[in-house]
């Protein structure tokens, strides 16, 4: 009998952790809001050089801390990136502000940090707005454009990536191909795509829209479990721990 119980009170308990740990551990249920998360982006520079007719190449990569920077062909600083080859992945926060906000002292173009508008529940409608800035040049600085202050937009169901300045306001700037889109147990959006030129970008450079330039990844920041969640979950172990003994003793 002293066996049975305790069997009874060691399963008991273990189901008691299960429930309470998956309580804690499992992803809410999927429900509306706006996407968050980074959107890495890797170009291929052989590819990207072969694909328009000045042999440009992607030549410098700034990140969110530049998002007030005037970015120009003189600007300096930044991450100059490997001319053949791979050049990622390079980090496009997913912004958080709700409204687009301007910096018109930043260079002669402005700078605009994009909003996030769009649900992942319906990305038909609204935007991501992406920080970050590229420039794209050749070696004899012909081919000079700065395209930033990103958005990933759908158009006809088509992803695009556009890009903003005062000069040419909204254009896009790369399409993506291959796409696959999907919202995870938490409502959050997963995207992935190759990259090809498109829009007034594409033009300027003379480019083969048909060509893949470069692979995009939307994913949801890491979340870490709660330290909280840890500490409970020893917490119950240990107690399954000492009614063993217990019963080990008792027997």
């Amino acid at each position: 009998m002293s066996s049975l119980k305790s069997s009874n009170f060691k399963l008991a308990a273990a189901g008691v952790m299960a429930f309470a740990l998956t309580g804690l551990l499992a992803p809410a249920t999927a429900s509306a809001a706006l996407v968050t998360g980074n959107a890495t982006i890797t170009f291929d520079n052989t590819a990207f050089k072969a694909s328009n007719g000045y042999a440009d190449i992607v030549q410098t990569y700034w990140g969110a801390s530049d998002n007030n920077l005037g970015i120009t062909g003189t600007t300096t600083g930044g991450t100059t990136l490997p001319t053949t080859g791979s050049t990622g992945p390079l980090l496009f926060p997913v912004n958080t502000n709700s409204t687009t906000t301007a910096c018109p002292s930043c260079g002669p173009y402005g700078r605009t940090l994009q909003a996030t508008t769009m649900d992942a529940s319906d990305t038909s409608v609204g935007q991501i707005g992406l920080s970050g800035a590229l420039r794209v040049n050749n070696a004899a600085g012909t081919g000079l454009v700065t395209p930033y202050d990103f958005k990933l937009v759908k158009t006809a169901g088509i992803w695009n990536i556009a890009t903003f300045d005062t000069a040419f306001n909204y254009q896009n700037f790369l399409k993506l191909t291959n796409v696959i889109e999907s919202v995870n147990a938490n409502g959050q959006l997963l995207l992935s795509g190759n990259l090809q030129w498109t829009g007034l970008w594409a033009g300027l450079a003379q480019a083969n829209t048909n060509a893949v330039v470069g692979t995009i990844t939307l994913a949801p920041a890491a979340v870490p479990v709660p330290a909280a969640v840890w500490l409970f979950g020893t917490g119950l172990l240990g107690m399954l721990g000492a009614a063993r003994r217990k019963s080990d003793i008792a027997a």
